[in-house]
């Protein structure tokens, strides 16, 4: 919900009584303590948070597209060990998770004799170039 949404005038709102099931009610007080906001506010915010929820389902592809890269870790620097190297290409790999929280990791694997490592990741669907 927006801030200008928050700001508007009682003139501005509808007012209305709704019945919900104790253990959701519950749910929304829980919610509310946790954000430091009011009754009302919590349950403004997950309504628009549901319907917004909702019209992406409609509008946009949902789900996880599956990718994996390669990275090789020998080089030709002859002056750095094939350990040193896996850890530089482990500190990448971590950096680009890093940066891309919405990356998920799935999985790491070593081929070659450690001289590749292949990692498995997801992305949002929306964001696949396949998509």
């Amino acid at each position: 919900m927006n801030e200008k949404a928050r700001i508007q005038n009682q003139d501005d709102w509808k007012r209305t009584q709704i019945r919900i099931p104790i253990a959701l009610y519950e749910d929304v007080v829980q919610h509310a303590e946790q954000h430091n906001i009011s009754l009302n506010y919590a349950m403004l915010e997950l309504m628009d948070r549901g319907i917004h929820s909702l019209s992406k389902k409609d509008g946009q592809k949902t789900g996880r597209s599956i990718y994996f890269n390669d990275l090789n870790c020998v080089e030709d620097l002859k002056e750095i060990s094939l350990r040193e190297q896996q850890e530089q290409v482990t500190v990448m790999i971590s950096k680009i998770f890093y940066d891309h929280p919405e990356y998920h990791l799935i999985n790491i694997e070593t081929l070659n004799d450690g001289k590749k490592i292949r990692y498995w990741y997801s992305i949002p669907r929306g964001e696949s170039f396949r998509d």
